[in-house]
């Protein structure tokens, strides 16, 4: 029998070998955890910018969404370190770590829903009173209440689980979960259990109490009530009501998982219901109450579609007379980046010898460029052939965001890969235990949604501005052009842009610093100068690529003439979205000898098939 603590780590059984399946899954999984991320931050922000919405319900609704944010820290980037990870195991520290932010995001689940509860409770059965009762003080009161209250309380739970003694470490479970370490127990468990009813009692039921009772007081007002009092409460508890069965769905059967056989339950169905209430539940909240409370809705809609406004895209005036010509050019160009950085990822995704980080973050870097390049072509391809060159506000701001979310996710992840190659090159004996599958999951789920977040951002900024003006000089949308056009005080977006330029800044000073590391190491030996020459100058000339690209395209954007031919104009303008990505992966095929051997491999094979 040893304690808690002397486990170095847990081991997870609940993980099946997915095969190739797993970079699927990854995908998917990373795919949802930026969509919950994106979904919650813009309503939060949302709350905050707009002071219409600065009363009570949304005040509370916004901290709902905080501990959604906070409850998906807490799995996804486990999860998905575990999907790529060949031995599913964690370290001990991390478990409990884990184990105290599910525990807790549960807990402020509940007591935050009976705040709103109770929120309702007043605005619909005591409307004078309202104002009085629910000021700004004791809203702030009662989330500091909610959150210090569940944060403290599991503390306990913790640590008794902490200093149990232990007979084992392997839970079957696809993550921390802290009735499974009680059940690896082989000492006493009563107070553990005793303390755990008795926190179930604080945190589920006496919460469900209140809100019972106050939905009981609702229901009586509502039915002698008037028309635009059920109105009223249709429209503001049933996103709550549908969030709180929502959430206490999936704890009921993670309970009812935890503890009872449901071996007669399909493994897929088991293993999806265990992870509802994490997924789902922060997903589902952004959603239902985005479209169900109609204010939200209605600055949602005034922000986001403004669809009386089409702006003109002036970029392409001189292309009515060649635009056929240019239309079958650009769609041959759009076929062509296509085909280049599908044949890598295939690649990549067939060859195992090439399942390493360096050729991971390639393939990343090709996914990108697929989205970078397919949030511009399809738009000029269908103008080139209109007689009127528009795009409705809606289709801008889309525009807007992927093409900038696809330059960040560019420049972050080329300073990933500079960190790559040096951990390669300068610590080639660490190279394996610092770059670990879980390493390189972390890596691009960091790349994705810290680009995707900071876009986010800048879009909600610029859709605030009151616009003045419908003429875009250019052949796609861009944030600056859009704020040009606004006849509002810039400054908030203004400082905004600093801050990612100077973030931005700061990678590109962490990509000098690598290479100046790189650069001494590769000198020491002809193998290091070797071993820079085949994996580090595709990169550099990438990033050189990359950079030159953006840097015309902005200084074009904010000092250049309009008297200047247009053609130049349109050149430069596009450059960063056409070159890179299909540069990017014929250099990386020419240059990388691994690659090339598999593709001129997988060539000879079609070639030797079709005779």
């Amino acid at each position: 029998m040893v304690n808690s603590t002397d486990f170095p780590f847990f081991i997870l059984s609940a993980y099946v070998d997915l095969g190739r399946l797993k970079y699927f899954c990854f995908t998917a999984v990373l795919l949802l955890y930026i969509v919950i991320v994106a979904a919650n931050v813009f309503l939060i922000v949302l709350i905050c910018i707009k002071r219409s919405l600065h009363e009570p319900m949304y005040v509370f609704l916004c901290s709902l969404l905080v501990n959604e944010l906070y409850g998906s820290a807490g799995l996804f980037p486990f999860l998905l370190q575990q999907i790529l990870s060949d031995t599913h195991i964690v370290s001990t520290s991390a478990c409990f770590l884990q184990i105290y932010c599910l525990y807790t995001y549960a807990q402020i689940e509940f007591c935050n829903l009976a705040a709103m509860s109770y929120d309702r409770y007043l605005a619909i059965c005591c409307p004078l009173h309202y104002n009085t009762r629910m000021t700004a003080n004791k809203v702030a009161l009662y989330i500091m209440v909610v959150w210090l209250y569940s944060l403290s309380k599991f503390l306990i739970s913790l640590v008794l689980s902490v200093h149990l003694l232990l007979c084992g470490n392997v839970m079957n479970t696809l993550y921390c979960n802290n009735y499974y370490v009680v059940r690896l127990a082989c000492s006493d468990t009563t107070v553990n259990n005793v303390y755990g009813i008795f926190t179930t009692i604080l945190s589920v039921v006496v919460p469900l109490v209140l809100i019972l009772f106050s939905y009981i007081r609702i229901l009586r007002i509502c039915l002698v009530g008037s028309r635009e009092t059920r109105q009223k409460a249709v429209s503001t508890c049933s996103p709550h009501l549908a969030s709180l069965i929502n959430f206490s769905f999936g704890c009921c059967f993670q309970i009812f998982h935890s503890r009872f056989d449901v071996s007669s339950v399909p493994g897929s169905l088991r293993i999806f219901l265990s992870l509802y209430f994490l997924m789902c539940q922060p997903l589902f909240n952004p959603v239902m109450y985005g479209f169900r409370m109609s204010k939200i809705r209605a600055i949602s809609f005034e922000m986001l579609n403004k669809s009386e406004i089409v702006f003109v895209l002036q970029g392409l005036n001189e292309t009515q007379a060649n635009q056929q010509i240019y239309f079958v050019f650009t769609l041959l160009l759009y076929l062509f980046t296509l085909f280049v950085n599908l044949m890598l990822i295939f690649t990549v995704f067939m060859e195992k010898m090439l399942h390493e980080p360096m050729y991971i973050f390639l393939c990343n870097l090709c996914v990108n460029g697929i989205y970078g390049g397919s949030s511009f072509y399809p738009k000029l391809l269908h103008n080139l052939l209109a007689d009127n060159h528009l795009i409705s506000y809606t289709g801008c701001i889309a525009q807007i965001f992927t093409v900038y979310s696809y330059v960040f996710c560019e420049f972050t992840n080329l300073t990933v890969m500079a960190y790559d190659r040096y951990v390669a090159i300068c610590k080639p004996l660490q190279y394996h235990s610092i770059m670990t599958p879980q390493t390189v999951g972390k890596l691009l789920a960091l790349t994705w949604s810290f680009s995707m977040l900071e876009t986010a951002v800048g879009i909600i900024l610029t859709s605030q501005l009151p616009i003045c003006g419908i003429r875009i000089h250019k052949v796609f949308c861009t944030n600056w052009a859009v704020v040009k056009l606004s006849c509002a005080d810039t400054t908030l977006n203004n400082i905004y842009g600093f801050v990612l330029m100077l973030s931005h800044v700061l990678q590109t000073v962490l990509i000098v610093v690598s290479y100046v590391h790189i650069v001494k190491a590769s000198l020491r030996s002809k193998a290091g100068r070797r071993k820079f020459m085949q994996t580090c100058v595709p990169h550099l000339i990438t990033l050189i690529s990359f950079t030159v690209s953006l840097a015309f395209d902005a200084m074009y954007s904010r000092y250049g003439s309009s008297t200047s031919l247009r053609s130049l104009q349109n050149f430069l303008a596009v450059e960063f979205l056409v070159f890179p990505p299909l540069i990017n992966p014929i250099i990386y095929g020419m240059n990388l000898q691994s690659i090339r051997t598999r593709v001129l491999k997988m060539f000879n094979n079609k070639i030797s098939s079709m005779h």
